[in-house]
């Protein structure tokens, strides 16, 4: 397998490996066009939804706002980042996207921490973002195209790099 960056950063910091960028794009409503171009950057890459991993439970789906969906939110999300961390200690750069930002980020550091692959995380908003929060990337004046080459340089930059 050809393990080489074209056109972007590898998110795993070179040398062919690979990482994990959780995108949190509440506009995206589950189809970003943030999250595809930057797929198109990224080589080899993955694309995740997390919304996809709740849809293909079959009997006993429950609406994921429901305080009783607690559990099967949980198991959605671990299923994620277990999947996203296969595929990028494989050598992938693996765009996660998430319509709302994830109960807990403590399932990904997990995997992050027990593969070594590196964790990403980026929240695109439309408020300018708090100084408290480094994660935030304000997409207010920007186009998809423009905000995804702004993601590609803060990954560069490892600006948006999250620790264990």
């Amino acid at each position: 397998m050809n393990r080489t960056t074209v056109g972007g950063p590898e998110l795993g910091g070179g040398r062919g490996a690979g990482g994990v960028l959780v995108l949190v794009d509440p506009t995206g409503a589950g189809d970003s066009p943030v999250a595809g171009l930057l797929a198109q950057e990224l080589h080899p890459s993955v694309h995740l939804r997390t919304d996809d991993f709740l849809r293909v439970i079959r009997n006993g789906h429950l609406p994921p706002h429901l305080p009783e969906a607690g559990r099967q939110n949980a198991t959605a999300l671990a299923a994620t980042a277990q999947a996203a961390f296969a595929y990028a200690t494989g050598g992938y750069q693996v765009i996660v996207e998430c319509p709302d930002t994830p109960s807990t980020l403590d399932t990904f550091r997990r995997e992050s921490r027990t593969t070594g692959a590196s964790l990403h995380y980026v929240v695109l908003t439309t408020t300018p973002p708090s100084p408290a929060d480094p994660h935030s990337l304000d997409t207010t004046s920007l186009t998809p195209e423009t905000t995804a080459k702004s993601v590609l340089t803060a990954l560069a930059a490892h600006t948006h790099l999250l620790g264990w």
